[in-house]
């Protein structure tokens, strides 16, 4: 009988354990539906379903993200982190004319009912920490290549430089070295005291 109440139990705690498993997946992929629809939307410059996967609070700063101040040419989301009825999404928007520039961004979501929707404020605010980032990053990129570029030119100029003094000098040791033609010594003027 111990036995049986032991295998039942235990029967009891795997169901829920993948149950539990099941749910949870079920709220990463809500989560993931709406970030990438959010994004999407975003990105497609279609304001009106934005306005549908975002909160009644925040969705006053869905202006600032429907102007040219996100040129995103595309985004990938990756972990999602869910407590309570907060998530977090990590995503990368990709700027800059040829979407090269990372802008690093946490989607932020909030549970509403039974659904999930974006916290616009609050992603913005992610937003902006990361856009500072990627454009500090850009900014040493840019500092270190360029002082490569001098670097590389300043030993250019230098190599020349040192090419040219070479042979200015073996020119003017070629020059010392040649013996310099004889002139006829001039008549020797008689002595002072000889003078008529």
């Amino acid at each position: 009988m111990n036995l049986k109440a032991f295998a039942s139990s235990l029967l009891m705690l795997l169901w829920s354990v993948l149950l539990s498993g099941c749910i949870f997946s079920s709220e990463s992929q809500q989560v993931r539906e709406t970030t990438e629809q959010f994004w999407q939307a975003v990105l497609a410059k279609d304001m009106e379903t934005s306005k549908d996967l975002v909160t009644w609070e925040s969705a006053q700063y869905l202006g600032f993200l429907s102007d040219n101040s996100v040129s995103a040419q595309r985004f990938e989301t990756g972990e999602i982190k869910i407590q309570d009825n907060v998530a977090e999404v990590a995503t990368v928007l990709y700027g800059g004319e040829k979407g090269d520039m990372i802008i690093p961004v946490r989607t932020v979501l909030v549970r509403h009912q039974e659904s999930w929707l974006v916290d616009v404020q609050k992603t913005m605010g992610s937003m902006v920490s990361g856009a500072m980032n990627a454009v500090v990053e850009q900014l040493n990129t840019f500092m270190q290549n360029g002082l490569q570029d001098l670097d590389r030119a300043l030993s250019e100029n230098l190599n020349q430089l040192n090419q040219s003094l070479k042979q200015g000098m073996e020119q003017l040791q070629e020059e010392l070295t040649i013996p310099s033609p004889t002139v006829p010594a001039a008549p020797a003027s008689p002595p002072p005291s000889q003078a008529i």
